[in-house]
């Protein structure tokens, strides 16, 4: 069974994800286009990538919204899913997929934390809710898109080394309204809440969230025709990749 979408997976140093994850991206490949997006890894990502025959090509520019757009502009496919390293789909997820694409521009599936813990639990219900009341979608969630539409926001994409999936649910929502959403789970790793502790990551995330403007104009300030303040702009890039990973 083939369908017409591309898979776009952003990679940075993932070495251990892929090859404990190497059958289950072979079972994605037998059904639809699947294009890993190096961002600069140092490990044996892309290496191990290659060994298995996967298409892994590397992003001339860091971060991942510069990733997903140079995936995008290389699929052969009519829509697009954007795929975190360490998210899983439902393993019947075309079934639910297929029949949204003709009708819907974009969508989404719910998310579930790979944790038996209550709080973590709750914090996926949370993330579930908000996004259903709110129409704004995380990466996490594996957001899908028709990518002529995506396209349209392919340059201000790239201007985004982080917070990539929110700026582009709130265009696609403002341009084509709310996504559709697959209730079918996709399973996403817990390990940010783990390693940052959940009060830490949720402030982190917020504090991005609740200024999507603000920071929107302070990237777009720092890195753009600014004369002398340029190259602090690719300084502070390069600070929000090293403190905020590509494949969190």
């Amino acid at each position: 069974m083939s369908i017409n979408l591309t898979i776009v997976t952003p990679v940075l140093n993932e070495e251990i994800k892929i090859q404990n994850n190497l059958d289950y991206f072979e079972s994605l490949r037998k059904v639809c286009e699947l294009i890993f997006v190096d961002g600069g890894s140092k490990d044996a990502t892309v290496t191990l990538l290659k060994k298995s025959n996967h298409t892994v090509i590397t992003s001339p520019q860091a971060g991942r919204g510069a990733q997903l757009s140079f995936g995008a502009s290389k699929a052969s496919n009519d829509y697009l899913l954007f795929l975190h390293i360490d998210t899983q789909l439902p393993e019947d997820f075309v079934k639910f997929i297929e029949p949204l694409l003709q009708s819907y521009t974009w969508g989404h599936f719910t998310v579930k934390l790979d944790s038996t813990k209550f709080i973590l639990n709750v914090i996926g219900y949370f993330m579930n809710l908000r996004s259903q009341l709110t129409g704004i979608a995380t990466g996490d969630q594996a957001l899908f898109v028709d990518k002529n539409a995506f396209l349209e926001h392919l340059d201000d994409m790239m201007k985004h080394p982080i917070m990539e999936d929110i700026y582009l649910s709130t265009v696609l929502k403002k341009d084509h309204g709310k996504p559709a959403i697959i209730k079918s789970p996709v399973i996403t790793s817990a390990r940010y809440w783990q390693k940052n502790g959940i009060v830490k990551s949720i402030f982190k995330m917020w504090k991005f969230r609740l200024l999507p403007d603000m920071s929107d104009h302070i990237i777009h300030f720092l890195r753009g025709d600014q004369g002398i303040l340029q190259p602090y702009g690719t300084w502070f890039s390069r600070w929000l990749i090293k403190h905020i990973p590509v494949s969190e």
